[in-house]
């Protein structure tokens, strides 16, 4: 089975609490998982913020009380300093209000430490890089269409011909992303519970991508159209 690396900055100053998340993401209680991880640890906040700058990072796990920053401006400010890595906070404080406020501001996952395991921890880590991944994608292929119309609109005949077919293209492949997404997000709403603050983000992505699938084939409609216009 191939492993995929994941890079994993640990921003914790608990010393103790660190060397075990280390050893559980590294060490033989992940020796089944198609996930191998490379971790990093931090205890300080201008630490992390000068690691992500200097390295790979694609999961950044944050306790929000360090020795130089406390609470949410601790996640606003590494969201600033690694906005394409994904954010997973991991707190002492069982506070469902602040959990709340910390996946609006971007986190992805939001973790008690005396609720933690392994599988929990690495089930956070696959649903946050699915969510950034997915993300990504979208703004991707959003951007490949705004070219695509820019283009139709200074060209010539046989050059919007050229476009719409490439844009049907686009369109069919935003469609099957739309449909790897939705699969996606289904199955982490599964593993969400009830309480997790993050449902209700699931919940609006799904809403999202019901909408985006919408307008897609509509947008394909329109494009098939044009061509036999054309």
């Amino acid at each position: 089975m191939n492993s995929r690396v994941i890079y994993v900055l640990l921003v914790e100053d608990d010393i103790d609490y660190s060397a075990l998340l280390r050893r559980r993401l590294m060490g033989t209680l992940n020796k089944d998982s198609d996930l191998t991880f490379v971790v990093a640890q931090t205890g300080l906040l201008h630490e992390a913020v000068r690691y992500t700058a200097e390295h790979t990072v694609d999961v950044i796990v944050l306790d929000l009380n360090l020795p130089d920053a406390a609470g949410l401006a601790t996640l606003e400010r590494i969201r600033t300093a690694a906005p394409d890595a994904a954010t997973i906070v991991l707190t002492g404080r069982n506070d469902q209000q602040m959990a709340s406020q910390a996946v609006k501001m971007g986190a992805q996952d939001y973790l008690f430490k005396g609720d933690f395991n392994t599988e929990l921890l690495i089930r956070a880590i696959r649903y946050a890089i699915d969510r950034k991944e997915s993300e990504r994608a979208l703004s991707q292929v959003e951007a490949q269409l705004r070219q695509v119309n820019g283009n139709t609109t200074v060209s010539d005949q046989a050059s919007k011909r050229d476009a719409a077919n490439a844009s049907e293209q686009i369109a069919n492949d935003f469609d099957t992303l739309l449909a790897r997404m939705a699969a996606q997000n289904s199955l982490a709403l599964s593993e969400l519970p009830n309480d997790n603050p993050a449902r209700v983000h699931v919940e609006k992505l799904n809403q999202t991508i019901n909408l985006a699938s919408a307008l897609t084939r509509r947008l394909f409609q329109g494009m098939r159209g044009s061509n036999q216009h054309s």
